[in-house]
């Protein structure tokens, strides 16, 4: 009888011991990706000076945001101010802005396969074709440059000429329209270069100050968000504006203000091309969505809300917003519907500022 009793309950121990492995072999599984296709990923600034930037993951399938992914995989930090990340091809490109380098990993494994450091305050990068991509960098802070990346040997193969501050660049018909900001000073244009000879081939002037991002849409026309030049006295202060680009002239067909005092850096477009959302920045609260065809800016945000920046997922068109209450504590990232319902909040690491986004 002893006996019996003894192999049940070996038998229910050898039962929990093996609910309790699958648990745990689960829950290892769960813990951390085992690719980075199907999310986004999310750079965090970190506080200037203190080497702690990072990447973020969140994924679509598991609806969980993974923190500081490159240590994690490479065992190394990455450095100061991580600005930005770019996917080009089976590559993710990490703009690293205060360490003077960009970070390049395997976008799927996220593993390191090499660093580019002949750059000097790197900003943003953006992938050409199979063969080369370009970066913008402010060098001294009033830097022109835009370097050709070689993709291959992942090396600077040629610098070309912009206006003052280069930012973020966008890409449409072998042309890239490059947001000349200022950088620490001021600037008012946009540098258009040709993919096929990586020369400028014209510089359209802006009714507006400090360009800093764009969108394309459902018209292949270009917006562009104006940020105005900021003075902190208010003495030399401008508006923020929005100007749209006729893309068959490279001419300015119409130029929209928005603030005095109101300062957005970040413009996306919806998934159908038919709407256009700005915010981010400085002084601004929340997100505003217009549509192409108006010429009135709204009274009211769509989310109500202040925001370090914010991206839009091209497939879905759900909202990216990253807060980033100071550098000294773990900011936060928002996800929204585009009509501005929440659909989940997550812990992100310190300064998050934007989102890159890879799909399966």
């Amino acid at each position: 009888m002893n006996k019996i009793i003894s192999k049940q309950w070996m038998i229910i121990l050898l039962s929990f011991l093996i609910l309790l492995n699958s648990c745990e072999e689960e829950s290892n599984t769960d813990s951390f990706p085992k690719d980075f296709t199907g999310g986004a990923f999310i750079t965090n600034e970190g506080a200037y000076g203190a080497g702690n930037g990072s990447v973020s993951f969140y994924s679509f399938e598991k609806d969980k945001l993974y923190n500081d992914v490159f240590k994690t995989v490479n065992g190394r930090v990455l450095g100061d101010v991580v600005q930005s990340i770019s996917i080009h091809n089976e590559l993710a490109f990490i703009v690293v802005n205060g360490s003077n380098k960009i970070e390049v990993v395997n976008a799927e494994k996220f593993t390191e396969v090499g660093v580019i450091t002949d750059v000097a305050l790197p900003r943003y990068y953006i992938g050409i074709n199979q063969e080369k991509g370009y970066v913008s960098e402010w060098g001294t802070g009033f830097g022109t440059n835009v370097k050709v990346i070689d993709y291959s040997t992942l090396s600077v193969i040629k610098t070309i000429t912009v206006g003052t501050g280069p930012e973020r660049m966008i890409l449409l018909n072998n042309l890239v329209y490059v947001a000349n900001s200022g950088g620490w000073g001021n600037d008012n244009t946009i540098s258009v270069i040709d993919t096929e000879t990586d020369e400028v081939i014209k510089t359209i002037s802006l009714d507006g100050d400090s360009p800093r991002d764009f969108v394309v849409d459902t018209n292949t026309d270009l917006w562009v968000i104006c940020a105005g030049y900021i003075d902190y006295s208010d003495m030399s202060e401008t508006p923020s504006k929005l100007i749209r680009v006729n893309t068959t002239t490279n001419e300015v067909a119409e130029t929209i203000t928005i603030g005095e005092t109101f300062h957005p850096s970040n413009i996306e477009i919806s998934s159908d091309g038919s709407s256009i959302f700005y915010g981010g920045g400085y002084a601004v609260q929340g997100i505003y969505k217009m549509g192409i065809n108006e010429n009135i800016v709204p009274a009211r945000p769509v989310i109500d809300k202040s925001f370090y920046g914010f991206n839009i997922d091209p497939e879905t068109g759900i909202i990216f917003a990253l807060e980033a209450p100071s550098y000294t504590v773990n900011g936060t990232l928002w996800r929204y519907e585009a009509n501005g319902t929440l659909l989940g909040s997550y812990e992100a690491g310190v300064g998050p500022n934007g989102a890159g986004f890879s799909k399966k």
